[in-house]
């Protein structure tokens, strides 16, 4: 199967004794073919280990959001392949705020240019361990990216109290960028569920070490569970000088689920939060509709009064002796006013904004049908 991009990377395991590490990046629109890890032959004499892979990588004002799970084959002359599968993408708009670092305008992507080399980078960046054997190098190895992809959930808990920062602000701005936030916190809460599921997977099997080393796995488990049974050969792999690795590391996946897990609740609560934001000034919008319906209403509906009332031909042109038609007109535009203003649903401020508009609407109509009647001439 093609990969996606590979790079191979020059490291040193001590001053005399180089290896080789090749990182092979697999995109999403070819994860879904890809083989997991325990399903991927193993060479003979090779060590293995399968890690969760979580990485915020910036590029100019972009970030890219990479969520998958790492691969770490160790040959006997301890060349290194790392397999980098990334199963989920997201691209966000990069920025700050007083929360912090933001990451907005959320997008998933099948694949981007930039993933090759900028996460390929950030793998090679993890420093590699020192072991001059497959499992204690591979173990190292692993341990080394599970805890950097757990420092990853530190970046997207900022996202979080970044886009709890903007839901605020948003209280006084427009519907339409609440949307926006709202759509981006959707899109987290799925980043930190498959975070959880990569993390939960690398941590119920002890790392992949069951792959190549089972009595390290059954030792790691039963040190977790004392209740579980002994297995063949488990004293002896918790004697190996990596084995006190292999239980940090697969700490390490314990708490990136952890830790991701509690994210979720927080931003389901924000979701909420939001949705109900959003809903509320949409009643608001409806009420303002409904009042923009009522006031039309009247300015339509004062001129069909005055012709149903009065013969408009016996009364015009209006002038000081007969304008008095129009004082009941004007009453009831007041008592109207009223009402609106003590209709319950608003504070004191908007009570008196209704009984403005209204007030105003009323007296607007009034001057008008009296400018109008005293330009008309009568048919001789």
């Amino acid at each position: 199967m093609a990969l996606f991009g590979a790079m191979t990377i020059n490291t040193r395991r001590r001053p005399a004794a180089p290896f080789s590490v090749t990182v092979d990046i697999v995109a999403p629109e070819q994860a879904s073919t890809h083989p997991a890890s325990f399903d991927v032959p193993v060479p003979e004499g090779a060590a293995v280990r399968a890690v969760p892979l979580l990485s915020i990588l910036k590029t100019g004002d972009e970030r890219l959001i990479a969520v998958g799970d790492i691969r770490v084959t160790v040959h006997r002359d301890l060349r290194t392949t790392l397999t980098a599968v990334v199963r989920g993408l997201w691209v966000a708009d990069a920025g700050d705020s007083p929360a912090g670092p933001t990451a907005t305008n959320w997008r998933m992507e099948m694949n981007d240019d930039r993933l090759t080399d900028l996460l390929g980078t950030t793998i090679r960046a993890v420093p590699y361990g020192s072991h001059a054997d497959p499992e204690g190098l591979a173990t190292e190895i692993a341990k080394a990216h599970a805890e950097k992809s757990r420092d990853g959930i530190r970046a997207l808990r900022s996202f979080r109290y970044c886009m709890e920062h903007l839901v605020g602000s948003s209280l006084r701005g427009s519907t339409h960028r609440l949307e926006a936030i709202l759509a981006d916190v959707v899109e987290l809460s799925t980043v930190i569920g498959r975070v959880a599921d990569e993390a939960r997977e690398a941590a119920r099997g002890g790392m992949g070490a069951w792959i190549t080393n089972p009595a390290a796995y059954h030792a790691q488990r039963r040190l977790q569970d004392p209740a579980l049974p002994a297995r063949p050969g488990a004293r002896r792999a918790r004697r190996a000088a990596w084995f006190a690795v292999l239980d940090a590391g697969v700490r390490q996946c314990r708490a990136m689920e952890t830790e991701a897990c509690a994210e979720a609740p927080l931003l389901h609560s924000l979701l909420n939060a939001a949705s109900t934001i959003a809903v509320t000034r949409e009643a608001q919008a409806q009420e303002t509709f409904n009042m923009v319906a009522a006031v039309g209403g009247v300015m339509f509906g004062v001129p069909a009064l005055i012709l149903a009332l009065y013969d408009a031909s016996d009364i015009l042109p209006l002038h000081t002796g007969n304008a008095v038609v129009l004082l009941p007109l004007g009453i009831g535009g007041l008592i109207a006013a009223l009402v609106a203003a003590l209709l319950p649903g608003r504070r004191k401020a908007g009570k008196a904004r209704r009984f403005a508009v209204a007030l105003a609407a009323v007296l607007t109509m009034l001057v008008i049908l009296a400018s109008a009647g005293t330009l008309v001439t009568p048919e001789a």
